[in-house]
């Protein structure tokens, strides 16, 4: 067998170098057009199918979220509503109470005097200002032209009375069923009298003439009843002086007497007359 020259061999490794190479080329190429391959596949897929599927997953999550939100919100409002309604009817109740517990102090200091308890049933919101029904008549001892006071003084007069129920004329109120005699203690230790005649809406106080026209009366005096001529005591508060208003002569014409702060809203009131109930 001939045997290869050195050149022959040189050329064998040199091919076989070459062929080598080649294969690996081939091999790295055919690696590389597959990875490009893949990634435009996975960029297709991402954008036509995953992305629009993931997207439209985020929106009904995010629908779903906002959805509970808004529930969460709507209960937290109500919550809140009712919160705010027991406040109100805490504050109420307090009002009430506290109502109550000042009639039944006045209550207490009026020993020789008859008082009925009632609540008030009715007032007409068009003429609140004019008489309130009450749930106290002639089986409690309500009698005509008894005083009736709230738990800051006199509101008005009983006006009729039925078995259980009475109307009383506010003090307020275009018409009074009666005067009033009233009394003004003086710093001097003395009395002046007079007489409430009637409600003046402009100046918002009741207009009094006093017996003594050279009175020494002043703004802030307290204004109570003197218990004549009515079916009720002396002592009973009316309101304190708002205002003097004198003549030319310098004389006291006409005294106006602010009423009782909360003669516009009241829910218990106390029916007073003279001596006690037979």
């Amino acid at each position: 067998m001939k045997k290869f020259t050195r050149l022959q061999r040189i050329l064998l490794i040199a091919n076989i170098v070459l062929l080598i190479f080649g294969c690996l080329m081939m091999g790295l190429r055919q690696n590389t057009l597959s990875n490009i391959g893949y990634s435009a596949w996975t960029y297709i897929k991402y954008g036509l199918i995953d992305y629009p599927i993931t997207s439209l997953t985020n929106m009904f999550s995010d629908f779903a979220n906002l959805w509970h939100a808004y529930d969460d919100n709507q209960y937290l409002n109500e919550q809140l509503a009712q919160q705010r309604s027991y406040k109100t009817l805490y504050e109420e109740q307090r009002n009430r109470n506290q109502e109550l517990e000042e009639l039944i102090e006045l209550n207490g200091t009026l020993d020789e005097a008859t008082t009925i308890s009632a609540s008030v049933l009715a007032r007409d919101t068009d003429a609140w200002d004019q008489t309130v029904t009450i749930s106290a008549g002639s089986t409690q001892g309500v009698e005509e032209n008894m005083i009736v006071c709230t738990s800051q003084g006199a509101v008005g007069l009983v006006e009729s009375v039925q078995t259980a129920t009475s109307t009383v004329r506010l003090l307020t109120s275009d018409t009074l069923i009666n005067d009033i005699a009233i009394s003004i203690s003086l710093d001097d230790g003395t009395n002046v009298e007079g007489v409430l005649e009637s409600y003046d809406p402009d100046a918002h106080a009741y207009r009094v003439s006093l017996f003594d026209n050279d009175a020494s009366v002043t703004q802030g005096q307290e204004v109570s009843t003197s218990g004549r001529g009515g079916n009720y005591p002396s002592g009973i508060y009316v309101g304190s002086i708002q205002d003097v208003e004198t003549n030319d002569s310098a004389l006291i014409s006409t005294i106006y007497v602010s009423p009782v702060s909360n003669i516009g809203s009241f829910n218990y009131v106390l029916v007073i007359g003279s001596g006690a109930l037979s």
